[in-house]
């Protein structure tokens, strides 16, 4: 199945969405799996990631496809430094690295995987966007190329656990906050050190943003990116203790339902505190807006600590805050992240090595500076955070150790986001669309997906079972 991915905004740093449209490139081994699990190359060692010795695999060429800075700015550079460091250790490997568009990339993925060619290993997003991976045959699960303390190291392979082995190896975490204006907040009588926590005082809050003359919130739906941002990082997540009940819903649940519309009614809530063009303009142009200091809160996007530096640069204040709470579940009271790495394709014939090259990575001084130098969070619990000087990025990592909860759209069909959140934002608040209608909206779609998609209805359900 076709699919693209939709919340990845890494130029929202300077308030501009863009998304670098590289050349797709090819490389590495090619045709010769064996189709088991592991590739048709390599030694067979038990030594698997860390432990596996790189030097007994003789000269190899390996290569890895990726999003580069379309993804997380500076880290292409930081993907240098890493390569060549593990070149030096290990002289008898070549790592080739190709920067994919984002635009196509599952395409890409797609073609390389009916080919059975292409790279040893490759970027993805996590839930169903690797899992879609391993259901096509296209890769193999970590506990094939890497060891158990290597994986144990990194909580958010929890995304992608089916059939119980996970698919994904997280290099690093998106957080989805909002992030408000002090300056602004002040102005409105509103106390900065102590952000609303509740539904209830942030529509409090936002009431008294206006009286101020100060638009409350920002957004644009136009391209749709904020309708799954809200829906997933704010909304969605309010209703669910596990996201296992969430997955079953694929296959049988009923999205007319009051779980499903309790949300729906409290997202309804906000329309009179956006500003009224919010279906004319991109999610970027928000961001920006709000970066010049035209509203006093933004919902926060992948990317969102290089935000917070460019606005400190520019001498803004801003902070940082969970979504405010309505639900009662378990998850209602969270920061969201989520998990984005690597998978090691079922063709490779170095599959050890790219598994080496991915434990790399996760070295503690290697996370250290992949932090340094992106801002951006490792997912890997050998970084402490010791090194963070960001008060802001203090008490995200705060809110991320008391409760990791994750992107609930990695857990649904593309489908429900595209033509669910991004058409049911449109209209809730930028239309007259009803909190009826918007349940109805998921449940046509829904519907509709499952008569088209029954080898994938199949595997959401094996899915929901085993976890």
């Amino acid at each position: 199945m076709t699919r693209f991915k939709t919340v990845m905004l890494p130029a929202l740093v300077v308030g501009v969405l863009t998304l670098a449209l590289l050349g797709a490139g090819c490389g590495g081994s090619s045709g010769s799996s064996s189709g088991t699990a592991g590739g048709g190359g390599g030694s067979g060692s038990s030594a698997l990631g860390s432990d596996y010795a790189v030097s007994k695999a003789g000269n190899v060429t390996i290569t890895m496809w990726w999003l580069g800075d379309q993804e997380v700015p500076g880290i292409q550079a930081w993907m240098k430094k890493i390569i060549a460091d593990y070149q030096t250790l290990h002289p008898n490997v070549t790592v080739k690295q190709v920067v994919q568009s984002t635009a196509n990339w599952t395409q890409t993925q797609s073609i390389a995987c009916k080919g059975q060619s292409g790279p040893d290993l490759w970027y993805n997003w996590s839930g169903t966007w690797s899992l879609e991976q391993a259901w096509g045959g296209c890769t193999v699960p970590n506990q094939a190329v890497l060891s158990t303390a290597d994986i144990g190291h990194v909580p958010n392979v929890s995304e992608t656990e089916w059939q119980g082995k996970s698919w994904d190896y997280p290099l690093y975490r998106f957080v989805y906050p909002l992030v408000f204006n002090k300056k602004l907040f002040t102005q409105a009588g509103l106390d900065p050190s102590n952000p609303p926590t509740t539904w209830t005082a942030f529509i409090a809050a936002c009431k008294k943003l206006q009286a101020a003359g100060i638009q409350p919130i920002e957004l644009g739906l136009k391209d749709g990116f904020g309708g799954e941002i809200l829906g997933s990082a704010t909304f969605q997540k309010q209703v669910f203790s596990n996201y296992n009940d969430l997955i079953k819903m694929t296959p049988n649940g009923d999205f007319t339902g009051q779980l499903w519309k309790s949300w729906i009614e409290k997202a309804a809530e906000l329309k009179p505190y956006v500003n009224n063009d919010v279906n004319s303009l991109n999610f970027g142009d928000g961001l920006a807006k709000f970066q010049a200091g035209k509203a006093a809160m933004v919902f926060g996007t992948p990317g969102v600590q290089q935000t917070i530096i460019a606005m400190d640069k520019a001498g803004a204040s801003v902070g940082v805050m969970k979504p405010p709470v309505f639900g009662t579940a378990a998850y209602a009271d969270s920061l969201v992240n989520t998990g984005n790495g690597f998978q090691v394709t079922r063709w490779s014939a170095h599959p050890e090595v790219a598994g080496n090259f991915m434990a790399f990575m996760h070295e503690p001084k290697n996370l250290d500076s992949l932090y340094a130098m992106t801002g951006i969070f490792p997912a890997d619990d050998r970084w402490s955070g010791s090194h963070v000087t960001s008060e802001t990025d203090k008490e995200m990592l705060g809110w991320l150790a008391q409760k990791n909860v994750n992107y609930p759209a990695n857990y649904y069909p593309t489908d429900l986001d595209v033509n669910g959140n991004f058409v049911v934002f449109q209209g809730l608040l930028g239309g007259d669309m009803t909190v009826d209608q918007a349940a109805q909206t998921y449940q046509s779609v829904i519907e509709k997906w499952r008569k088209l998609h029954s080898s994938d209805l199949q595997n959401y359900t094996s899915w929901a079972a085993g976890n």
